[in-house]
């Protein structure tokens, strides 16, 4: 048995060099994929409409979230049509994308929206959730993530977006 610094019998190099190295490069890797990962990509395609996407939290009762299990929650989609293009929602799909003082499982709407060039409407959405409970939690916002799935006179498009819900 040699012990660490010396030369291996058949190699000629240290022992342990081999691991050390082997993290050096296994970590090297790591930040490489990190950086790779968090590389900002181009701007949004320039052929998808420029339309955006609105969830508000209709006002709910006092301790609505305070209790666990199944609560409805409502929203307001507002949705505005900024081109010069008709376009129609179609579908919604909402889901809650972390923790909060509710949770939403990935569920879709189907709807028919027509927007007309420069306009805005409002629809009223009513889901299912699941309130974790506690004062705490009842308090905790809430981050949904939303895909409004539409079409148009080029086609059906998909527009993403992210909603921060705080509770009062």
């Amino acid at each position: 048995m040699s012990a660490a610094g010396e030369l291996q019998p058949m190699t000629g190099v240290p022992r342990g060099w081999e691991l050390t190295m082997a993290k050096r490069i296994y970590a090297l890797l790591a930040v490489l994929l990190l950086v790779a990962g968090c590389a900002s990509s181009g701007d949004d395609d320039p052929n998808a409409p420029k339309l955006t996407m609105h969830l508000e939290q209709v006002d709910t009762g006092v301790n609505t979230f305070t209790f666990s299990g199944p609560v409805t929650v409502q929203f307001v989609l507002t949705a505005s049509n900024t081109t010069s293009d008709p376009v129609t929602l179609t579908r919604i799909e909402i889901r809650t994308v972390s923790s909060g003082a509710y949770s939403i499982s990935p569920i879709m709407t189907n709807m028919n929206l027509q927007l007309a060039p420069g306009q805005t409407q409002q629809s009223m959405i009513s889901v299912w959730g699941y309130a974790r409970g506690g004062r705490l939690y009842s308090e905790e916002p809430v981050t949904i993530r939303g895909t409004a799935y539409l079409t148009g006179p080029k086609g059906a498009f998909v527009k993403l977006f992210t909603e921060y819900i705080a509770q009062r």
